[in-house]
């Protein structure tokens, strides 16, 4: 890689130092040694719009940083397709599916189609990422090794799709999820825990002084002028828009606040339209909210939001990792969240935020929101546990460290 023709920070590990330690990019680089010249591809549904993607966008440079061939490829597909594959992801949090022969059908002539144009034959290894294209290995699977990436709450998946599905994760040779609680025993291969993570390098990271943070905030059409509670989400049934705006109504009672709400609509969900849409119509007579979707410069956009808001929300009622916790301890502010799926990875209870048991527990969440925001000590006393812990646990340096590990497993 000409390191002088690429202007991104992301781009080569050595950017990190500062951060990690000069011993530690040695380790990486030792470890990585032995998959020189391999040829490693990622298969997602798209390229923006959520955590896969954002991760995928540094450690798919940081790999090919260090001399190993990595490539990303994009898996196509009809409006019907990401129709069913959205509710595939539902279903594999527990919601019921119809899961005719149709949708079978469809489901597989499509990851078939793009079994043709994806070339995946002649690399070494193939990272799937989630249920999308899960099933393209069933037209393509040789003598490469193949692992399968799941991002989802797989705690309780609906048996009825699990059974079908598991035809095709156990053609894998290794499994990825990111808890403990989401082993399953009726699978066969190899499961692996490896967190994701965050790039601190990234325009949704790096550093902003608050003179830079205040400016992209009033762009916005937001006052600073009252505390901001805010939650980053997809628009997503499983992200509860509808019982944030009423947690944030009884806040609103006792203290003058106001809640931002922002998320973006990715290309493989089309059901976030319509839950946008629905959201704005409750909130148009509550004061002081702001439903924020797909707004310019947008990570910086949250960057800044994360960095000012008194406090964020994630109140997920199913939440595979929720990496929105992890930006906003690294910008040292305290999280409240429901206690569900990875997000108890992150959120240390009364050390970086509070935990609260009953995603539905709106009073709960009331409570611990109006305590914090009358305790600026508090507060900050969260903010600097919660960057040290990410520091620690879920940085792009480690997540990459642990890929370079599962790889090596397979390939040397």
């Amino acid at each position: 890689m000409n390191k002088k023709l690429i202007n991104f920070p992301s781009a080569f590990l050595e950017n990190y130092q500062n951060i990690i330690g000069k011993e530690k990019i040695k380790e990486i680089r030792e470890a990585a040694r032995s998959l020189k010249g391999k040829h490693i591809v990622h298969l997602s549904s798209t390229y923006q719009g959520g955590g896969v993607a954002e991760m995928l966008n540094t450690l798919v440079l940081l790999l090919n940083d260090l001399d190993i061939t990595c490539g990303w490829r994009l898996l196509k597909g009809s409006k019907l397709f990401f129709n069913i594959t959205k509710s595939f992801h539902n279903a594999l949090q527990g919601s019921e599916i119809d899961l005719t022969e149709e949708t079978k059908r469809i489901y597989e002539n499509t990851t078939k189609y793009n079994s043709i144009f994806t070339h995946l034959g002649h690399h070494d290894l193939i990272v799937v990422h989630d249920p999308q294209p899960l099933s393209i290995i069933k037209n393509l699977k040789e003598n490469q090794k193949w692992i399968w990436r799941c991002h989802i709450d797989i705690t309780e998946p609906n048996q009825n799709l699990w059974q079908y599905l598991k035809q095709y994760i156990n053609q894998y040779d290794e499994m990825i999820i990111s808890d403990e609680k989401y082993i399953k025993d009726d699978i066969t291969i190899p499961q692996t825990i490896i967190h994701p993570s965050i790039d601190p390098l990234s325009d949704k990271n790096k550093d902003l002084t608050e003179e830079e943070a205040k400016k992209i905030i009033s762009d916005l059409n937001i006052s600073l002028d009252k505390p901001i509670i805010l939650q980053v989400s997809r628009y997503d049934i499983w992200k509860d828009p509808e019982g944030v705006l009423e947690v944030f109504k009884k806040v609103k009672k006792e203290i003058d606040c106001q809640l931002v709400f922002v998320g973006n609509i990715a290309d493989d969900d089309p059901e976030a339209v319509e839950i946008y849409q629905k959201i704005i119509e409750k909130a148009k007579n509550v004061k002081d909210t702001h439903f924020l979707v797909n707004i310019e410069n947008n990570d910086i956009s949250i960057n800044a939001l994360q960095k000012m808001a008194d406090l964020v929300l994630q109140k997920s009622i199913k939440e595979g990792f929720a990496l929105t916790i992890s930006e906003s301890f690294w910008k040292e502010t305290p999280v409240i969240a429901s206690n569900v799926g990875g997000i108890p990875l992150q959120v240390v209870n009364d050390k970086n935020g509070f935990l609260i048991d009953n995603p539905m527990d709106y009073d709960s969440f009331a409570e611990k929101i109006i305590y914090l925001l009358n305790n600026k000590e508090k507060r900050e006393e969260m903010g600097k546990f919660a960057k040290e812990y990410v520091k620690e646990n879920f940085l792009v340096t480690k997540h990459l460290l642990d890929y370079i590990n599962l790889f090596k497993k397979h390939l040397t």
